[in-house]
């Protein structure tokens, strides 16, 4: 679809890669942040500790996924082919095998990232 319409589709697929992940981690956190803070109402809601390791996990893959893509894009001369694809793919299987470690207890993120 997006390569039928020329340079603007290949503009809005990209803009839909980016937007559509970024929508859903503002309206999932802010979602269950809601529902959390509804269910232990009248008593406030305590962030934990924690969450600030795995946020700082989430944004250092980010910035790797789009360093990828400015450097990449330029480079292919704004093209969408297999290198940025791949790239990309990499970034998000590098970024799952971190949390599924973390989650089996075989890597331990809080020891990785210093403590404030």
């Amino acid at each position: 679809m997006a390569t039928q319409d020329g340079a603007a589709g290949a503009q809005t697929a990209v803009a839909g890669c980016y937007a559509g992940p970024a929508f859903n981690t503002v309206v999932g956190l802010g979602l269950s942040m809601a529902l959390a803070a509804g269910a232990r109402y009248p008593e406030p809601y305590k962030i934990p500790v924690d969450a600030a390791t795995y946020v700082t996990v989430a944004f250092a893959f980010l910035v790797a996924g789009l360093a990828w893509a400015l450097v990449v894009l330029p480079a292919r001369g704004m093209r969408l082919d297999a290198t940025l694809g791949a790239g990309l793919l990499a970034v998000y299987l590098c970024f799952i095998a971190v949390r599924v470690a973390d989650a089996v207890g075989v890597l331990s993120l809080d020891s990785l990232l210093p403590r404030q």
